[in-house]
């Protein structure tokens, strides 16, 4: 049962619950007065809607569940802020294992016909555009454009064997491959929002469970400690400037000039250029064997004049009891990448209340 402060939060917000897919799903909703709270709930002995249980997958993403078309089909999806566009798989040639669009069930579907394609760090994807009504997390947009995607580049794409249907970019518009509105956007316009906010809370795994929250519309007080920092974000990527970075109490000059970073919800690990990561990971000394797990350093980034620290429960990945790799993972870019290890750590929200201005904000997660 909830407490009256938990009721008032839900009264107020329209939220979207999302989870790691290593472990097993379970879909829950609860109306409130009108607002929709969809939960997923995560452990390992749970089963999917058909009764099937699901396969454990690597610690590796978040998902959640979305809804196209009308009546209503089914979804699980990466909220990517490192990303804009909004594709599932389509029933029209992309032979697949997920859940597939039909827009011949759809009496809310409109054509448009246009060719996409999409381009991921981890693959890429062909597809037509199309238009139809879309709901998350209990709020509904009308007539949003997203791709149904046909084909991958390759037959062994790992789109192809992905463990989520498809991706909802929450990027900045200057990114998009369709010049069309996001789903943000239209959550936006169509005035489904009282604030123009939305937050990220990614919670780290337990023995049961593990779940993570994006709330549209505002902030969820529960999953934050202290007050947020905000920077300003420009460019493409919603890009910041990082001004330093700590191993345990060491300064490693690594971005003493200033980097340019952007926070990524869709990306596993913290990307960098070459040369510094492998000199943070040279501070670090994980051993391969996972024996210094517990000892290692944190890893403290100074954004807009404040320190967020990611521990070692954040920045290892273990692979296997006795093999753990590091998630700082070098890159050809000039620019940082703030993944899931970051955001495991530092709540975070993406402020649109004066736009053009957009304000990213950091605070020690709860």
């Amino acid at each position: 049962m909830k407490n009256k402060r938990e009721m008032m939060n839900s009264l107020k917000l329209k939220r979207l619950l999302i989870a790691p897919v290593y472990l097993s799903l379970l879909l829950q909703s609860l109306a409130v007065q009108g607002i929709i709270r969809v939960g997923l709930t995560m452990n390992y002995s749970s089963f999917d809607i058909n009764g099937v249980r699901l396969s454990n997958i690597n610690d590796n993403i978040y998902i959640g569940e979305i809804k196209v078309g009308t009546p209503s089909q089914r979804f699980k999806v990466v909220f990517d802020t490192g990303s804009i566009n909004l594709w599932v798989p389509s029933t029209k040639s992309m032979g697949s294992k997920h859940n597939l669009y039909v827009s011949s069930k759809s009496s809310s579907y409109k054509p448009i016909g246009r060719n996409v394609t999409l381009e991921y760090g981890t693959g890429s994807l062909r597809g037509i555009l199309s238009s139809d009504t879309i709901n998350v997390g209990g709020i509904t947009i009308t007539n949003q454009c997203f791709t149904e995607a046909l084909a991958t580049r390759t037959g062994d794409d790992p789109l192809l064997k992905a463990p989520f249907d498809g991706i909802l970019g929450l990027g900045n518009p200057q990114d998009s491959a369709t010049r069309t509105l996001s789903v943000w956007e239209s959550i936006k316009t169509q005035g489904r929002v009282e604030k123009k906010i939305f937050s990220i809370w990614l919670g780290r795994p337990s023995l049961f469970k593990a779940e993570g929250e994006i709330t549209f519309g505002g902030i969820d007080r529960s999953r934050f400690k202290g007050q947020h920092i905000y920077v300003t974000a420009t460019g493409e990527k919603y890009f910041f400037q990082m001004n330093n970075i700590l191993v345990g109490s060491q300064d490693t000059s690594v971005c003493s000039r200033g980097c340019q970073v952007f926070v990524d919800s869709g990306n596993s690990n913290i990307h960098g250029p070459a040369a510094l990561i492998k000199e943070i990971n040279r501070r670090i000394g994980a051993a391969p064997n996972c024996s210094n797990v517990k000892r290692l350093p944190d890893v403290t980034f100074t954004i807009g004049g404040s320190s967020f620290s990611v521990s070692s429960r954040d920045y290892i990945y273990r692979v296997t009891k006795n093999k753990c790799t590091s998630r700082f993972v070098e890159t050809n870019d000039i620019y940082w990448t703030l993944g899931m290890p970051f955001m495991r750590a530092v709540h975070t929200v993406y402020d649109f209340t004066t736009e053009p201005t957009v304000k990213i904000g950091f605070a020690k997660s709860a």
